[in-house]
Formats: C-alpha cells, structure tokens, sequence
C-alpha cells in the first residue's frame, strides 16, 4: 500500500476532512452523543463533550501517522460536521482495508453516507492502492447494508451470532468489493440482500418459504433494488413533480333505472325465497 493518511476529498455536497478539536461541540451534538446512531454500533454513546474531546486528542494525534484515515464529514456549504467515516484493520500482504461509518440522524436516507462512502474508496482504491475494501454491519441494520451495495460492494455471507454491537450479540453482514472483479457482462455485481433480511421479510409477510424460493426472492429483489438504483442517475433537472403519470378520467357510467328481467329464472336457483326475495339462514346470531 502507498498510504498517504487522511487527505481532503471534497464531492457534490460535502468536504471530507481532518477532525479538528473545534467540531467536538458539532459532534456531539450531531451523533456521537446520540443513542439512536450508536445502537447498531461498538463504541459507547458518548455522556458528555468532554468525552468526544477525548477521542478527537487522540485522532488529531494519530494523524502524524500516514496510515490513519479518519474523516471529518461536513457540509460544503458551512463545514458543519455531519459525521465520521474511517478505514483501518488494513492487511498489507493482500491490500486490503476496512471502511467503517456513521452521521447524524437528521441527514439519514439522503445519500450523504453513500457520497462520502464512494468518495472514501475511490481515495483508497486510487491513492492508497488497496486492491480490496471491506465492510460489515449488524445483520438488523439493514439500511447500513444498502448503503454498501449502492457503492459497489458485493454481500459476501453471513457470520453467524459472530459480532456484538450496543443492540447485543448479532449476526454479522460481510461486504466487499475488489478491484477489477466484474460480472460477465463487465458491469458492476447486482445488489444483493441477505438471507437475514429475507428471512426478516419472509416473516413480516408471514409467508413459509422454501431455500429454492428464498434465493429466487433475494435475485428478484436484487434486480429491483438495481433499477433503483438506475433510477437515481437519471437527471430530473427542472422536471415538474406530479402525482399522476398518466391523465385521471372518469370510467363509470351513470346508473341506467330498469324494471329488470329474468327474476323468475334467478329465483329457480334459491333454495328458500320469502317475499319476493331470496331466503339465506342467518350466518351470525
């Protein structure tokens, strides 16, 4: 590996970073200091200030060292810090790295985590030259696993009960991505879903499945996620939003009033008839 430490990248939307001990104030308050970040995670939920001051000393500290990467993801805009993300259990003999994440909950499902992710690897594929990223996550944080798929990372397996984050002991997702590993038709690998997560979906829509079809499902539902995943590169710029894709008309006829016919024919059909109407025994009392 060439490592060239944690060098300034900047995207579309954000200024990837050194941590300075100015954001702790931001850090706190934006994710370290809250539980709903730390649960699927190993670090504790930091108590106080104090305590992010604590880790930001020994981060800026470690930076000395061309073989720290820790990132300060802030906003372009201001250079608010929004969250962290961080690569390290390197394996020098096989240029291989492990990239690791987290952000504020109020930047949550906007694609930030996946720009800064993107960002992170392309730095390390180009610069540092690892040959292969890894990554995992708690098998019930499912949106962490999306995140790895839309950068190009392949679902690899399952540990099982072989992790333990703030939630407890948990299966574990792997995901990877090597460079230069493509499917045969030279595109990027199809997203892929867990077996946790079918199993998980299979139970919310309280359906038995078999091994054959859980492994269909999870094929379909990769090639969903993919044209998603299609659709998100699509430029809408300046295209109106709307609610209907096609015209709304109304399709019902008005009501045509008849005497009606063939009610002698239809009464030959029930078994009971009283007043001129069908006779059914009572299904409730």
């Amino acid at each position: 590996m060439r490592h060239s430490g944690t060098g300034r990248i900047e995207t579309e939307r954000l200024i990837l970073r050194r941590f300075t001990l100015e954001d702790a104030e931001a850090m706190y308050r934006n994710w370290a200091g809250d539980p709903a970040v730390t649960k699927y995670l190993m670090w504790q939920t930091h108590e106080n200030v104090e305590q992010t001051k604590a880790v930001l000393r020994s981060w800026i500290a470690a930076y000395e060292n061309d073989d720290k990467y820790e990132w300060c993801i802030a906003k372009k805009e201001n250079n608010e810090p929004i969250g962290s993300i961080g690569a390290f259990h390197y394996q020098e003999k096989i240029n291989a790295i492990e990239v690791g994440y987290c952000i504020s909950p109020a930047y949550w499902h906007q694609g930030i985590t996946s720009e800064a992710l993107g960002a992170v690897m392309k730095y390390l594929l180009d610069e540092v030259g690892v040959d292969r990223i890894e990554a995992r996550h708690d098998a019930q944080n499912i949106h962490s696993g999306g995140v790895m798929c839309k950068c190009g990372m392949k679902h690899e397996g399952t540990k099982i009960r072989a992790g333990w984050t703030n939630a407890g002991i948990c299966d574990m997702e792997l995901y990877g991505y090597v460079r230069g590993v493509t499917d045969a038709d030279g595109q990027k690998e199809p997203h892929s879903i867990s077996d946790a997560e079918i199993e998980r979906l299979a139970i919310l829509a309280q359906l038995a499945l078999s091994g054959e079809e859980k492994e269909q499902a999870k094929r379909d539902i990769g090639k969903m996620l993919g044209y998603v995943g299609k659709l998100g590169e699509l430029d809408t710029e300046g295209v109106e939003p709307s609610t209907q894709l096609f015209g709304v008309s109304n399709v019902f006829r008005e009501d045509v009033v008849t005497n009606g016919d063939g009610s002698e024919d239809a009464f030959l059909n029930a078994p009971c008839r009283k007043n001129g109407a069908f006779l059914v025994p009572k299904t409730i009392s």
